[in-house]
């Protein structure tokens, strides 16, 4: 892998994208004290239509990739923190429930504990009572055998989530500059020297660039000669109506999984969402025009696997249906973020294909690297852009596509 000298304090360095990853980045740059940061979004501040406004907001730490749940689990504790002292919404810790439907599935929970045990994360296994105890409208207790319960997981708000990384990061001396889309990077000689940006596409210069820029990424990158090995997918979600017997509290009950059926379902405030990938993967190419994550709702793509999914989540059974969504987020061949420099093109950085799971631990990772301070929580060549740079397109495209439905294996 490429190696970057030391930055000097007074090198400038520009993040492409305020979502919860850029964020994350400028504020762990911030905390460790290199405040030469500026950060640019085509959004408004108060709006975010990305990837990070759709995202259901499940922080699972527990993975059979253990860069993952190293990832997740720095997460969890970022998280934590910054709901401490800002919104308490942001990141509510509830724990939770993986449901057994099967004896095979109940078998894999009692061996998770133990995996769990070995990355320093508590887990065990609860029975049917237990675990409709905990989440009483999610559990379908006609299916559960048990449950694997792992207490320190949570469920965040993406948005309040990523509005408190930038008020932090801004108090720290980041800058950041919304309504400002990136046309294109700009490199002179191997190098990047920043990028064009505005309506007019003014050169802004940079010592380091880093693209957080989610589903965007590719295409940022391709203008730079540099290949991103990710899938843009599209994925379903779903809400109830707002119900009268909810307040407005965000979250009072674990989140639930339901691995066998590919179904994840939790409470958003006077509400409860689901999703499910339970369906033939649908790839998207993203353009610079695309302005949101958020595309049509596909009745017939998603109309089977949605209908399931609500027959088996108690709350959704009776409840009058709410907003339909379908938003558009990355994979990657080995679904482990891209994080580190760009081997083609000096200066250029990426923290890309990462979820609100690990975006906490992706931004520690960066700043860390960025500064070369040592502290990294991975190997840094696990998580190298360049990892597939002797795949084809169409392997890339292939497996990326082909671990859709195993998520949840994986995570």
């Amino acid at each position: 892998m490429k190696t970057e000298k030391t930055l000097a304090a007074t090198e400038e360095i520009l993040i492409v994208g305020a979502g919860v990853v850029g964020a994350s980045v400028a504020y762990h740059l911030t905390q460790l004290g290199h405040d030469r940061v500026t950060v640019l979004d085509a959004r408004d501040c108060a709006v975010l239509p990305g990837s990070t406004g759709l995202a259901p907001g499940f922080v699972g730490q527990l993975s059979a990739t253990s860069e993952l749940a190293v990832l997740a689990k720095d997460s969890v504790a970022t998280y934590r923190a910054l709901s401490e002292t800002g919104p308490a919404a942001a990141f509510c810790q509830v724990g939770c429930l993986e449901i057994a439907t099967t004896p095979a599935r109940l078998e894999q929970a009692h061996q998770d504990v133990e995996h769990g045990q070995h990355l320093g994360i508590e887990a065990r296994v609860l029975d049917t009572a237990e675990a409709v105890a905990l989440a009483p409208t999610l559990v379908n207790a006609e299916r559960a055998l048990g449950a694997l319960y792992i207490p320190s997981d949570g469920a965040a708000d993406p948005v309040a989530l990523t509005h408190a990384l930038v008020d932090a990061a801004e108090k720290s001396g980041a800058l950041f500059r919304f309504n400002t889309p990136v046309l294109a990077l700009e490199t002179e000689r191997g190098r990047v020297v920043g990028v064009r940006a505005g309506e007019d596409g003014k050169l802004l210069r940079a010592d380091q660039v880093v693209l957080a820029t989610g589903i965007w990424g590719p295409i940022l990158a391709a203008n730079a000669g540099v290949q991103l090995p990710m899938v843009d997918v599209q994925h379903p979600y779903v809400f109830t109506a707002e119900l009268p017997e909810l307040d407005d509290t965000p979250i009072d009950a674990p989140i639930v999984r339901y691995p066998d059926q590919a179904v994840y379902t939790r409470r958003h405030g006077r509400r409860y969402g689901l999703g499910s990938y339970a369906h033939a993967p649908l790839p998207l190419a993203p353009s610079l025009t695309l302005a949101s994550a958020e595309l049509p709702f596909q009745e017939t793509d998603f109309g089977t696997a949605i209908a399931e999914a609500t027959a088996l989540v108690p709350a959704f059974r009776e409840a009058p249906r709410g907003r339909r969504l379908n938003g558009v987020f990355a994979l990657t061949p080995d679904e482990i973020p891209l994080v580190g420099p760009a081997a083609e093109v000096a200066g250029l950085w990426f923290a890309e294909a990462s979820w609100v799971t690990h975006a906490g631990g992706v931004g520690r990772q960066l700043a860390n690297m960025l500064l070369e301070t040592g502290n990294l929580l991975v190997d840094p060549e696990r998580l190298a852009p360049g990892r597939f740079a002797t795949w084809s397109d169409d392997k890339i495209r292939e497996t990326a596509l082909g671990h859709y439905q195993g998520i949840y294996d994986a995570h």
